[in-house]
């Protein structure tokens, strides 16, 4: 088996909504291998497999989850649809129910026109590469769904009305009773999966929340706001003199800070609260956290400084979570936003991370804008550039030649990261260095040869 995904990226199948993959065509035949590859181990005729449903708002995620929901039915799979909730609410009652596996229609923080489906197993974790390999591998076998499931042993469809007062009442409950009583809050919900979540736990919590972006209409999801405009939730703050600013993604895996003074902080510099205060308070595992290749250098330092070690893993939250799994860690994270708390859920959740912090400040009674200068990043200089096609990156022989000549310069002291998105027609670039002159210049070169080769 080629280890190759044709169609699952780092979360998920993703695509323009009703284009290929993401037609009802499709997502019905997705739906129906990954009945027979994550409910391989549910006898049919006994209790039959279930999966939970959720998804975003946007327009097209009707058609999807009716051809999802087809695809399953026909393979004996009830479903219990959970309506519009975060991707962590999917993966929090998938686990709460013991059901067999779970799944959600959304594409994060794309534009509206984009859609996906991501799964995860009975545990609420993400698949392995090696299952997402074989739903793939059964997408294109037909002798497998000759043979189904028949009069009373078809899925059925029921829906769980609570799924978003379940999850808020988790939510509230990480917080270990304490509040947030008179706390001046700025929320951006990006018109997304987390309007009701978000705004109904701050406000139980006490906190003096002022709400944005909160109407969703099917195609106004993630449009100038939320974490992919950092700048709108800025403003807000500013604007309505907030403490600090949350700002979710479309499904709300992931969240984006903002002090007082208006300024967002760096996923990184949410990392590192979170891990000077569990370090402190010796509620660390193993005192390490799991990051990616792609957080700063000064993580290291503040974290080894402080007795603590940092493990880093390749780009993508299931890469942290697959870390801390293996290693028994309880905190990880990516610098994009994605804080995966595991004392409180298996995957990235914007709403636990964000009151993990909000819970330091009232804890410290410190503001974001201290909290903050515990790290001293290094300088980066990053890049994300659209590109039409994906050769391998050593083909890049332009670009290529010109990261040798920086690697060489940087030493020890430094690194360059070039990788594809997958998830968007991107090749992303990082630098990282001592000089914020030299990297910022050479960022700009090395982004030219690319763009002269394989950009848009």
């Amino acid at each position: 088996m080629s280890k190759k995904r044709q169609f699952f990226g780092t979360d998920g199948v993703r695509g323009v909504a009703n284009v290929h993959p993401m037609t009802p065509e499709f997502v019905m035949r997705l739906g129906q291998a990954a009945a027979k590859v994550l409910a391989r181990d549910v006898r049919w005729g006994a209790a039959k497999p279930v999966c939970i449903i959720g998804r975003d708002t946007r327009a097209s995620g009707d058609m999807l989850e009716s051809a999802l929901v087809a695809g399953l039915n026909s393979m004996g799979v009830d479903v219990i649809l959970c309506g519009v909730v975060p991707t962590p609410a999917v993966a929090f009652i998938t686990a709460q129910k013991n059901a067999t596996f779970g799944a959600v229609i959304s594409a994060s923080h794309n534009p509206f026109h984009d859609n996906g489906i991501k799964f995860v197993g009975g545990n609420g974790y993400k698949l392995s590469d090696d299952d997402e390999l074989l739903i793939e591998a059964s997408l294109s076998r037909d002798e497998l769904f000759v043979e189904r499931p028949r009069d009373g042993e078809v899925g059925t469809v029921s829906r769980k009305e609570d799924a978003a007062e379940e999850f808020i009442v988790h939510a509230v409950a990480s917080m270990k009773g304490r509040r947030l009583d008179g706390m001046r809050i700025a929320l951006d919900n990006a018109n997304g999966a987390s309007c009701v979540t978000s705004t109904e736990t701050l406000q139980r919590l006490g906190a003096h929340l002022t709400v944005f972006n909160s109407e969703p209409n099917g195609v106004n999801i993630n449009n100038e706001c939320g974490c992919t405009h950092a700048e709108v939730i800025e403003s807000l703050v500013k604007q309505c003199r907030a403490q600090v600013g949350v700002a979710h993604d479309g499904d709300a895996d992931r969240v984006v800070l903002c002090d007082e003074n208006g300024v967002r902080l760096s996923g990184d510099e949410l990392i590192a609260i979170a891990a000077t205060s569990m370090l402190r308070k010796g509620t660390l595992k193993e005192n390490t956290v799991a990051v990616t290749i792609m957080s700063s250098f000064g993580l290291d330092e503040l974290v080894s400084g402080l007795g603590g070690s940092v493990v880093r893993t390749d780009v993508g939250d299931r890469y942290v979570i697959a870390a801390m799994r293996e290693r028994g860690l309880n905190f990880g994270a990516e610098e994009s936003g994605h804080v995966v708390f595991g004392d409180f859920g298996t995957t990235g959740d914007g709403l636990i991370a964000a009151l993990q912090i909000l819970k330091i400040m009232a804890e410290t009674g410190e503001p974001l804008s201290e909290l903050r200068k515990c790290l001293k990043p290094f300088p980066q200089s990053k890049r994300n550039l659209r590109v039409k096609a994906k050769p391998p990156i050593e083909e890049l022989e332009a670009a290529q030649a010109l990261i040798k000549e920086t690697e060489k310069k940087l030493g020890k002291l430094g690194r360059v990261l070039l990788r594809y998105s997958g998830t968007e027609s991107l090749i992303r670039l990082l630098i990282e260095g001592r000089d914020p002159d030299y990297i910022e210049a050479q960022a700009d070169k090395i982004a030219a040869a690319i763009m002269t080769q394989i950009g848009a």
